[in-house]
């Protein structure tokens, strides 16, 4: 006997809220637009597939997801209000519903961003991750679909999406061994092994958004699986400042966020120091950084000792590469199945060609061309 599921269409009331339409689905659930059924506010709910309650661990996902962005005090992460299961057992969350578009989505009409527009969003996100790595949470899926851009919201330029497959400290998996949640195009190498997991993978991915961002194309892309692996542990990506001109130490930012060891990475406060520092400097803004007065409580003239230059702390010196290491008979190298196991993706959007690995669930035939984006993201396994 199969199990009966509620039906969910408009005016479907779920906890306090009334669903006005369907707004987006993927592999892990459908979202909603909302309204609550007393207050003057409009959500986001994310409503679980039918088919997922029996997979272990999906339930608890969605519960940890919610956990996550309501423990999480940041004006980059939408906010949780409501977090139930319905009749039939399926979990559903309501959240803040984002108006704006997926950094996806302005790669596909505009394919490279302009120096400053990079440099800004490498410190507004790295502002966000700065927030979660000091509590022990990973993102571990950060790509283009997970930015919602943001541009008139008067509190943050930018919200981070879906962290459903966040990895939460060692006592916070949601994944059994050996499975590695995450987008190859945008994977660490430490991801592709299976081993290492912790803040600099988010740092690594965030470094290829980033070179995207500028050059129109990932650093690393490939047909197969097994190629984009390979290039993740084993190529170095070409120079940026052989394949556009933005200035020298934004280049050097980004390739540092690219180097293999994850060690030798940049963490998330000293990217957003640098990306600031950068962004202030091309757009001809004097800032702090460059220059602070001290002065007393009367107007008199500042004696040499009373002047203190804080200037930005130049790029770190690029530190030799270590020899990448191929996986041992210890790392665990997973399929194409188990790799995109909890990966996710925010709207129907059509980008350029890619290859990417099959989805079970069945999704509806995607559109293309500007749309609402919300504060969710829904495709996962």
């Amino acid at each position: 006997m199969t199990d009966r599921y509620a039906p969910l269409g408009p005016d479907t009331v779920v906890g306090s809220y009334r669903l006005v339409k369907e707004i987006g689905r993927g592999g892990m659930g459908l979202v909603y637009e909302a309204v609550h059924t007393v207050l003057p506010r409009r959500a986001a709910i994310k409503v679980m597939h039918p088919e997922l309650r029996r997979q272990p661990g999906m339930a608890t996902r969605m519960v940890r997801e919610a956990s996550i962005l309501d423990e999480v005090r940041h004006p980059g992460i939408v906010r949780v209000f409501e977090c139930n299961v319905l009749e039939d057992k399926r979990p559903w969350i309501a959240m803040e519903l984002v108006e704006g578009e997926t950094l996806a989505n302005r790669l596909h009409y505009m394919t490279r961003l302009p120096a400053l527009e990079v440099a800004t969003l490498l410190a507004e996100v790295a502002d966000v991750l700065a927030a979660v790595h000091p509590r022990g949470v990973v993102h571990r899926d950060l790509k283009p679909d997970n930015l919602i851009l943001t541009p008139s919201d008067r509190d943050f330029p930018v919200r981070v999406i879906d962290w459903g497959v966040a990895r939460l400290g060692p006592a916070g998996r949601l994944t059994l061994d050996g499975l590695t949640p995450g987008t190859p195009i945008y994977m660490s190498p430490e991801q592709a092994t299976g081993k290492g997991i912790g803040a600099p993978c988010d740092m690594y991915s965030l470094g290829v958004m980033a070179y995207e961002a500028l050059t129109g194309q990932p650093p690393f892309d490939g047909r197969t699986l097994a190629e984009v692996v390979c290039q993740h542990l084993t190529s170095e990506p070409a120079p940026l400042t052989d394949k556009c001109d933005a200035p020298p130490e934004l280049c050097g930012l980004i390739l540092s966020m690219l180097e293999k060891d994850p060690a030798v990475r940049p963490g998330s406060l000293e990217v957003r120091q640098l990306a600031r520092a950068i962004a202030h400097e091309l757009a001809g803004v004097a800032s702090a950084y460059e220059e602070i007065t001290i002065t007393g409580s009367e107007p008199v003239a500042a004696a040499p000792s009373q002047i203190v230059e804080v200037r930005p702390r130049s790029l770190r010196q690029r530190l030799p590469r270590p020899v990448p290491a191929l996986p041992t008979g210890e790392s665990v190298v997973v399929d194409a199945e188990a790799l995109e196991f909890g990966s996710t993706e925010l709207l129907p959007i059509v980008r350029k060609p890619r290859w990417t690995p099959d989805i079970a669930v069945n999704v509806p035939e995607r559109r293309t061309g500007p749309y609402r984006a919300i504060s969710l993201d829904t495709r996962g396994k």
